[in-house]
C-alpha cells in the first residue's frame, strides 16, 4: 500500500467508490462506474502503474484482443468523461466526502486524497480573518518581461511583448489589468508585496530569448499574495525579420486566451477558491464565477445551484445588467432543454433579457446573452442585428465567440457559425463542450456521418440528452444499430418522454425544419420508435 497515503484505509476507498457510483449522475452511467471501479481496484492492489489504455479497453470496454488504443481513442474519451464527472461530483454532492478520488491527466492511475471534511481545519476562516483574504476579483499585473538573450539590442522585443500582452488582456472585460511597465515605481514592482498593495491579485512574468533564427518566450502566472506559481508555459517559434511582429501578436493572444478568458486559468483558479472559502456576504463576482462554471459543465443540478446564487446576487445588486442577463440565460435553458418545473421560464427569459440590455447595453456579455434571447424567441431580424453588433466589438473570448457561432449555425447561417466555432475551438481548451452539438449537425446535414459522429462523441456533457441523441442519429444513418441501441437507452434514461416530444425538443434549437426531419430520420433508422 505504498501508493496510498497512510491516513486513508483501503476500506475507506472502497466505500468512497460505492458512494460515488450510487450518486444519481453516476447511476445512469454504468460504463463509467465500471471504469472507476477497475482503475481503483488495480491501484489499491498495487498495480496502478501498469494501467494502460489497452488493458482498460479489454477489461472495461469489452474490446477484442486486437484493440489498438493509439488508433481508437475510446478509452481516452471515457477517461475524460470520468474526470469531468468526478470534478462536478466533488464540487457539489461530494464536497464533504472523507476521500477524494482524482485521475490526473496523462494516465489512468487514480490518486486518493483526504476529502475536505478531513482537512477543513486548514481552510476554515473566522469572521475576523475574512477581512484579510485577498479579493476574488481578477486584477492582473503584467511585469516587464526579461531579455534573456544577453544582448541589449534585443531588449526592444521583451519590452514590446510585455506591452502587447497587456493590450491583449485588456480585451477581456472581466479583467482589470495593471501594466507595471508604465508605472513610475516599475523597478519596485518585482516586489510581490508592493504589487499586492496596488490591488494586483495575479502576476504575469516571463522572459524572451532570441538566439539565431529561433525565439523562445517563457511565461508564468503567479498569485500576488503568495508568489506561488499557478501556471507556466514556453513558446518556441522560428524567427525572421518579416514575422517578428506576427509572432509577438500570435503568442500574446494565445497567452491572453489561456489565462484571461472566462474559461481560462484565472477563472478556474478563482472558482475553486470560491468553493473552498465561503465569504460571509455573497459577492456578486462569485455569482459570475458560478455562471461561467455552469456554462462550461451544464447539468440540471448545477443550474439549480447557479439559479440560487444569481438570485441572491440580484438582491445585493438589483441594477446589475450582467446578473439579469445570466438569469435570462438560465431561464432560456430551462425552457429549451425542457427541464422540470420550467413553467413561466420562456416569459421570464424575455423579461430578464430586456432588463439586462436596458441596464448595461455596452457590455459584451450582456449583448451576447441577448442574442440567445432572440434565438429562443425566433426573432431572426433582431438576432442578425445583435450578432453583427457583437462581432463589431472585436470579441476575444473563445466562449463568447463560440456562443455566437453555435446559435448562428443552428439558425441556418452555417458557414458563418462554423467559422466562428473553429476560431473559438482551435488552439483553445476548456471551451463549453456543447459547441460540438453544432459542429456535429454541420457535418450531419451534409451526410458526413462519420465526422458528425466524431463531433457528437466530443459533446460529452453528463445529464443532457442531446449527446446520446446525436450519436444515435448518426449511428442509425451509418447502419450501426447495435451501438445505436446503447445510446437510445441512455437517451431514454435522460429524457423518458423523448419519443413523444422529439420534434418539439429538437426544433427548440434546430431552426431548419428539413434538418429536424433529417435528425428524426436517423433516430428511426437507429430503432427509436417516435410518436
Amino acid at each position: 500500500m505504498k501508493e496510498l497515503k497512510e491516513s486513508i484505509l483501503k476500506q475507506d476507498i472502497v466505500d468512497q467508490v460505492n458512494r460515488i457510483c450510487n450518486d444519481t449522475e453516476f447511476k445512469s452511467k454504468a460504463l463509467l462506474c465500471r471504469f472507476l471501479r477497475f482503475v481503483v481496484e488495480e491501484t489499491v492492489a498495487g498495480r496502478g502503474d501498469q494501467l494502460k489504455g489497452y488493458t482498460i479497453g479489454i477489461e472495461v470496454l469489452g474490446k477484442d484482443e486486437d484493440f489498438d488504443p493509439e488508433q481508437d481513442s475510446l478509452v481516452r474519451i471515457h477517461a475524460g468523461r470520468l474526470r469531468r464527472l468526478l470534478k462536478v461530483y466533488y464540487l457539489e454532492k461530494g464536497k464533504d466526502d472523507p476521500v477524494c478520488i482524482d485521475i490526473p491527466k496523462g494516465g489512468y492511475k487514480p490518486q486518493f486524497l483526504p476529502g475536505r471534511s478531513e482537512t477543513n481545519k486548514e481552510i476554515i476562516v473566522t469572521d475576523k480573518e475574512k477581512t484579510d483574504l485577498p479579493p476574488l476579483e481578477p486584477t492582473v499585473a503584467v511585469l516587464p518581461f526579461k531579455n534573456l538573450s544577453g544582448d541589449p539590442k534585443k531588449e526592444f522585443f521583451a519590452h514590446g511583448f510585455s506591452e502587447e500582452l497587456s493590450i491583449e488582456l485588456t480585451k477581456y472585460e472581466d479583467l482589470k489589468v495593471i501594466n507595471a511597465w508604465h508605472r513610475p515605481e516599475s523597478d519596485t514592482f518585482n516586489n510581490i508585496n508592493l504589487l499586492h498593495k496596488y490591488g494586483a491579485r495575479f502576476l504575469v512574468d516571463g522572459g524572451v530569448l532570441i538566439h539565431g533564427q529561433h525565439i523562445k518566450i517563457l511565461v508564468k502566472l503567479m498569485g500576488a499574495a503568495t508568489g506561488k506559481q499557478i501556471w507556466a508555459e514556453r513558446y518556441l517559434r522560428d524567427l525572421s525579420v518579416d514575422n517578428l511582429i506576427e509572432i509577438e501578436e500570435d503568442i500574446s493572444e494565445s497567452i491572453a486566451k489561456t489565462i484571461g478568458s472566462e474559461i481560462g486559468i484565472i477563472f478556474q483558479f478563482l472558482t475553486e477558491e470560491s468553493n473552498r472559502v465561503k465569504p460571509d456576504k455573497l459577492d456578486v463576482f462569485i455569482a459570475v464565477l458560478s455562471f461561467y462554471y455552469y456554462e462550461a459543465h451544464h447539468s440540471q443540478e448545477l443550474m439549480v445551484k447557479t439559479f440560487e446564487i444569481l438570485r441572491k446576487a440580484l438582491v445585493k445588486d438589483p441594477k446589475s445588467g450582467i446578473i439579469h442577463a445570466m438569469l435570462a440565460t438560465l431561464y432560456g435553458n430551462a425552457y429549451a432543454l425542457d427541464f422540470p418545473n420550467n413553467d413561466g421560464a420562456y416569459e421570464k427569459m424575455g423579461d430578464f433579457a430586456e432588463k439586462a440590455i436596458g441596464l448595461d447595453p455596452n457590455h459584451q456579455l450582456v449583448r451576447i446573452l441577448y442574442t440567445y434571447k432572440c434565438f429562443i424567441y425566433n426573432d431572426r431580424e433582431r438576432f442578425l442585428k445583435e450578432v453583427n453588433h457583437c462581432l463589431a466589438m472585436n470579441l476575444n473570448s473563445p466562449a463568447r465567440l463560440g456562443s455566437l457561432g453555435f446559435h448562428s449555425s443552428l439558425y441556418g447561417y452555417w458557414e458563418l457559425g462554423k467559422s466562428l466555432l473553429d476560431k473559438a475551438m482551435n488552439k483553445n481548451t476548456g471551451y463549453p463542450l456543447f459547441f460540438h452539438g453544432a459542429t456535429s449537425l454541420y457535418h450531419y446535414r451534409k451526410h458526413e456521418y462519420e465526422k458528425a459522429l466524431d463531433e457528437a462523441i466530443k459533446y460529452d456533457i453528463p445529464g443532457l440528452f442531446w449527446a446520446p441523441m446525436l450519436q444515435a442519429a448518426n449511428l442509425g444513418q451509418l447502419g450501426r444499430n447495435k451501438e445505436a441501441l446503447v445510446q437510445i437507452q441512455h437517451l431514454k434514461i435522460l429524457k423518458p418522454d423523448f419519443d413523444k416530444k422529439a420534434h418539439y425538443l429538437i426544433s427548440r434549437y434546430v431552426k431548419e425544419d428539413e434538418l429536424v426531419e433529417h435528425v428524426i430520420e436517423g433516430l428511426r433508422k437507429a430503432g427509436l420508435e417516435l410518436a
